[in-house]
């Protein structure tokens, strides 16, 4: 009975769940049949009314949930149900208390009085001094109230004077009000609210926001659940000076192995004096026999527009085009075994710096076949292969058909039980059609063939220092030498293919690795890296001069748990000068202040200018409720801040305030101005967020 009895309740209890909060995070499986213990200080039994009645500490117990009272009443002939004095039924995390609780467990209809609701996930509070449930998806909630403040003055909530709910439908609330700090400052005599457990069409709440450069902006957005597997989103913005903006999303999952997204973004642009479109795709497929493929598509219509909207084309498409001038669309396909890989691609660049993109090389298709290092048949010998096609295309200008064979073989041995010594022996094959070249161009094809060698050493000696009963570190040094070789092979001939010179290369180093080994309490081990050490430097025995190349070094620290950093360095010992150096440092504390520097410098070597900047992110725990966020980007070649976040987070316990700065510098050559952007957020646990980001 007391399963039953725990159905019923919980069945009841869903218009709590499907009204005020995201149904999904509540939803609830029907368990297996469990045992049931009554507990109460008197147990009787009418046989004339075949009732039950059970008085005094009531404690009925299921897996999972637990119902007191001081007294329940069972009607065996009718199944209804009778709790009062004190009632408490705790459901898994979930805490419901009441003064009176009738139900039927057949039709499991019934109501609940002065009744209070808290979840663990959520932390959501609801209250009601009436509940009814008179159908199986239909509910009616009288003098309700909702927050997910624990104090006992909350911050805020939502109260109604009388809501009737349909689940799969709508929320009709009567006398809707909205107080903060116990103040009342929103009120609606009628409001409705879509209680649908999937998602459901309609428009989503306005964005308000603003720039230095263009005022004031604000958006509205439609959504539209066209199916359980398709859905779309219509946005009207005005963004100031630029006009009005149009945006579509549309988004598709036809299975868990295919899915996509495509946006549209068009603008009759006020401030540019022309029309500006965007278009971005993306799609994810796994075949079932495990071929993959990839779509990553961006256009937009002008070189200028990544200036202006760079949120449109997320993530590291729009990173990488405001870094190189280069924006990439592309698609990628290709299937994966054991021991071998096939992998293509076609790529198309638009090269945000010229206005004509005719001259612009393009890459299509590209396919690479790749056989890993395995036994050659049944001979101590290993072999690898490694293939590339690839398609050079321009518009106005020449084309190029590219094929790259690579086959090795190699022999490893063992010297003296000490040294692994891997000999190695290749053969590059590379051929070139070219074509749509001019007349007074060469355009016959090209081949040529090159051998190479080399030969590894190494070694790895180890040592483990014992620091305590239950902690012990082990050191590994692996020291290396590679030596390869390639001979001097004519090429008078070659146009078209690039010149490979004559190769005799030493290469030596070391790796050291420090692992960190801990024994828990119950005996087991733990392991952690502790740091990774790699130097090396190369001797050219074919260079005039500098024969010795700089040396290169890359450190990893992890110290603690809450500190990790990377080294990264390139040293030219003959003008004692760093020509690479990159450093990243990140560091937590048990308060939850957050601190990541991270410094890059590269020297120009050619034509390519140096790169010298820094970047800082720091979160401030200043308080339980009071975060501060400084994030800034510092170029040393201009000696000038690129650009700076300065941010405020008061985050009480069930609402949370974001005030953010954004700082965006101008152009070097001026032509983009600097930009002021002010971001507000205003978020309420649990029901979202309300303002720009």
């Amino acid at each position: 009975m007391a399963g039953k009895w725990r159905y019923g309740i919980l069945g009841f209890l869903s218009f709590f769940v499907f009204v005020l909060f995201p149904p999904n995070s509540f939803a609830k499986k029907g368990s297996e049949k469990s045992p049931i213990r009554i507990q109460a200080e008197k147990l009787t039994y009418n046989k004339n009314t075949d009732t039950y009645t059970a008085i005094g500490h009531v404690i009925i117990k299921r897996k999972g949930s637990t119902l007191e009272a001081d007294k329940v009443i069972l009607n065996n002939a009718t199944k209804d149900v009778t709790a009062t004095g004190h009632v408490k039924l705790v459901d898994e995390n979930d805490l419901l208390t009441c003064t009176h609780m009738r139900l039927n467990l057949i039709t499991r209809l019934g109501t609940i009085y002065n009744g209070t609701l808290k979840t663990k996930e959520g932390n959501y509070h609801i209250t009601g001094e009436r509940a009814d449930r008179l159908g199986p998806e239909r509910y009616r909630v009288y003098n309700g109230t909702f927050t997910t403040c624990n104090a006992r003055k909350p911050a805020w909530k939502f109260k109604a004077d009388r809501m009737d709910v349909t689940v799969e439908g709508f929320a009709v609330a009567r006398g809707a009000k909205f107080y903060a700090g116990g103040i009342p400052i929103l009120y609606s005599p009628y409001m409705i609210y879509p209680t649908k457990r999937k998602r459901q069409t309609g428009f989503l709440f306005p964005v308000f926001g603003g720039s230095s450069k263009y005022g004031p902006m604000v958006s509205e957005s439609f959504f539209w659940a066209i199916s359980e597997d398709k859905d779309a989103t219509f946005t009207e913005s005005y963004l100031g000076d630029h006009g009005l903006k149009h945006g579509l999303e549309f988004r598709y999952a036809r299975t868990s192995n295919s899915q996509g997204q495509l946006n549209l973004h068009y603008i009759d642009d006020n401030a540019y004096h022309g029309n500006r479109w965007a278009v971005i795709y993306r799609h994810d497929e796994l075949f079932n026999n495990g071929f993959y493929a990839k779509a990553d598509i961006n256009k937009i219509s002008d070189n200028e527009y990544l200036v202006d909207f760079s949120d449109d084309i997320p993530g590291e498409s729009a990173t990488d085009a405001r870094r190189d001038n280069i924006l990439k669309s592309k698609v990628t396909f290709g299937k994966n075994w054991n021991k071998y890989s096939f992998n293509g691609e076609f790529s198309y660049y638009d090269d945000l710096t010229k206005r004509n993109n005719d001259y612009t090389t393009q890459r299509y298709p590209y396919l690479n076949f790749t056989a890993s290092e395995q036994p050659l048949l049944r001979t101590p010998f290993n072999y690898t292969f490694d293939s590339t096609y690839a398609y050079y295309y321009k518009k106005e200008a020449e084309r190029l058909q590219y094929v790259d064979l690579y086959p090795t073989i190699s022999y490893p041995l063992e010297l003296l039980k000490v040294f692994q010594i891997k000999p190695k022996a290749g053969f590059r094959e590379t051929m070139v059609w070219p074509s749509n070249v001019g007349p007074n161009d060469e355009s016959d094809f090209e081949s040529r063939g090159i051998p190479d060698f080399s030969i590894n050493a190494y070694t790895v000696v180890q040592r483990i220092y014992k620091t305590s009963s239950s902690k012990a570190f082990k050191h590994t040094i692996k020291p290396e030498v590679t030596y390869e070789y390639i001979p001097d092979i004519s090429q008078n001939s070659l146009y078209w293919l690039s010149r490979i010179n004559k190769k005799s290369l030493l290469t030596y180093g070391l790796t050291s690795f420090l692992i960190e080994k801990k024994t828990t309490e119950n005996g087991e081990s733990a392991y952690r890296d502790f740091m990774r050490f790699k130097v090396f430097q190369s001797y050219d025995f074919e260079a005039d001069k500098h024969e010795f190349s700089s040396i290169s070094a890359q450190l990893d620290l992890w110290p603690t748990k809450r500190i990790s950093s990377k080294t990264v360095a390139t040293y030219d010992h003959e003008s004692g000068n760093f020509t690479r150096l990159y450093e990243t440092l990140a560091v937590l504390d048990k308060r939850g202040d957050r601190v990541s520097l991270n410094y890059n410098y590269d020297k120009a070597i050619t034509e390519r200018e140096s790169t010298k900047q820094l970047d800082a992110n720091v979160w401030l725990k200043l308080t339980d409720t009071i975060n501060l966020i400084y994030n800034t980007k510092y170029d040393f070649e201009i000696s000038d801040f690129i650009e700076s976040t300065y941010g405020l987070v008061y985050h009480p316990q069930c609402w949370q305030l974001d005030f953010q700065i954004h700082d965006i510098a101008r152009s070097e050559d001026g032509t983009i101005p600097s930009e002021t952007q002010v971001r507000v957020m205003f978020t309420l646990e649990g029901l979202g967020s309300f303002g720009t980001k």
